[in-house]
């Protein structure tokens, strides 16, 4: 079928791939890509000097500036010691918050109103909505 089509007075061109504008096209694109991140990085460096006067990282700053007691910003005396032992400011806040939660007591004797354990108090709650 295709050999009615075909004209013997035409001929194909042969198949040339232009090499040397597609390596300079690459090559181009490789420099301009290298510039620009030369100049990105320059202006970087230009704004973090200003922003940075004394040259120190931010982070190393603060380390060496933080009081004792702290890591990263967080007061390490909330919590407890496990090698001295000894109990933390936050941790004594939450046993006692739990005493306070888990004992009988009142709370207005005129008014009668009395505190009982939250653990009873839930239960109650449970037993009415039944």
């Amino acid at each position: 079928m295709t050999s009615q089509y075909r004209r013997p007075d035409v001929r194909q061109e042969e198949d040339l791939v232009p090499w040397k504008t597609i390596l300079a096209v690459a090559l181009a694109v490789v420099v301009i890509f290298i510039v620009l991140g030369l100049w990105a990085w320059m202006l970087m460096r230009g704004r973090e000097a200003e922003l940075r006067p004394a040259g120190k990282a931010a982070e190393r700053a603060s380390e060496i500036s933080l009081p004792r007691g702290q890591v990263a910003g967080v007061d390490q005396r909330i919590f407890r010691r496990e090698e001295t032992g000894e109990e933390g400011i936050g941790t004594a806040l939450n046993r006692r918050k739990h005493e306070e939660l888990s004992r009988f007591g009142w709370i207005d004797r005129n008014r009668g109103l009395v505190q009982i354990p939250i653990e009873d108090a839930m239960n109650l709650i449970v037993e009415e909505s039944r």
